[in-house]
């Protein structure tokens, strides 16, 4: 599933309702992903097939209820199959009904809804004040579940948006992702960081010590996100953070060139397209680091620690922070990019204050 199949929110509403339900939209999104026939269909899609596909890949249902909802065909389909997802096994799909109008009262909601906690419009003091509580109070169930996370990661999962967090007091607008003496730097897959406080996102990726090494995580933070469109990922020349990746990384010339790969290495590295989580990482991993390698000139470990930013120590280079190393963090997929100046990125930056905040990631 990639970002543009998944939906944060799908309104479900009657005609009558259009008007409500464009205005919940406008209300939402940004910072959500959220699915409205109207807004959401392109031209030539197959409405009777798109809608049901884009609901079952929402997190949450938005049903609309109004005195027009028994009339409305359609939206019934709708809620029914919303009430369905919402029993499934798993539990990760909610249905919110709103409560548009006095007539739409809760001893008439549709089969399936009277024992959901509806939210009435008139009581929240209008629409923006509804948008207001959802955002505020759904965040935790639009981040990605944990077998989610290793299900993208099992697939390899094309990354189609990145996020890399750095500490507030060294980022230079003028600079680069990451340190000048970095070659390259490592980032995140947004859609699976997204709508996470900036503790689990640390957690999650191992910031401030596998990677990113600060004295002290605890201080601020700030959000950098981009697009990894096709022409991003071969000009940040993306590639998982494995050692098999860090030693291509590290020994080609046209990538950091820190020293030159032995004719058998070279050999077991394989031709393009090469398999970066290749099952001997253990191996790349001693590639990068035997004596005449991890003794430099700049200092012990310079090539991994300077040139890459990883903590061989805590850094299990396989792709995800998974493995025997304990962390309160979900196992989250992390990858290299190349350092390139700021000014040569479109990127955007959510201010996520310091852990004790619990800002999230929008």
């Amino acid at each position: 599933m990639t970002l543009e199949d998944r939906w944060d929110f799908f309104i479900a509403y009657a005609t009558a309702d259009r008007a409500a339900a464009e205005e919940l939209y406008d209300l939402l999104s940004p910072p959500f992903r959220v699915f409205l026939d109207q807004r959401s269909l392109l031209p030539g899609d197959d409405w009777d097939s798109r809608l049901p596909a884009a609901q079952r890949s929402a997190a949450v249902t938005l049903v609309l209820i109004s005195g027009g909802t028994d009339r409305a065909y359609y939206q019934r389909e709708e809620i029914a199959q919303a009430v369905e997802l919402s029993r499934r096994e798993d539990g990760l799909h909610r249905v919110v009904p709103i409560l548009l109008d006095e007539s739409a009262g809760a001893a008439h909601l549709p089969y399936g809804l009277r024992l959901k906690q509806a939210v009435p419009v008139t009581d929240a003091g209008g629409l923006r004040q509804v948008a207001e509580r959802l955002r505020d109070t759904l965040r935790h169930c639009l981040a990605l579940p944990p077998d989610e996370l290793l299900r993208r990661y099992e697939e390899r999962t094309v990354v189609e948006r990145a996020v890399r967090l750095v500490p507030r007091d060294g980022f230079d607008p003028t600079g680069q992702l990451g340190l000048s003496t970095r070659k390259y730097v490592f980032v995140g897959d947004y859609e699976e960081q997204r709508h996470r406080t900036l503790r689990q996102i640390l957690a999650n990726l191992w910031i401030g010590d596998a990677f990113e090494q600060v004295d002290n995580s605890n201080g601020p933070w700030l959000a950098l996100t981009f697009d990894l469109g096709e022409l991003n990922r071969r000009k940040m020349d993306l590639l998982p953070a494995t050692w098999k990746a860090a030693f291509r990384i590290l020994s080609d010339p046209s990538r950091a060139g820190c020293f030159e790969a032995t004719d058998e290495e070279r050999t077991l590295l394989g031709r393009p397209p090469r398999n970066y989580y290749s099952d001997d990482q253990q191996a790349w991993y001693s590639s990068c680091t035997i004596r005449e390698r991890r003794y430099t000139p700049w200092g012990t470990d310079y090539f991994i620690r300077e040139v890459l930013g990883i903590s061989w120590l805590c850094f299990t280079g396989t792709g995800i922070t998974q493995g025997t190393r304990r962390s309160t963090g979900l196992p989250s997929r992390v990858f290299f990019v190349r350092n390139l100046p700021l000014h040569s990125i479109d990127y955007q930056i959510q201010d996520l204050g310091v852990p004790d905040d619990d800002t999230v990631l929008e």
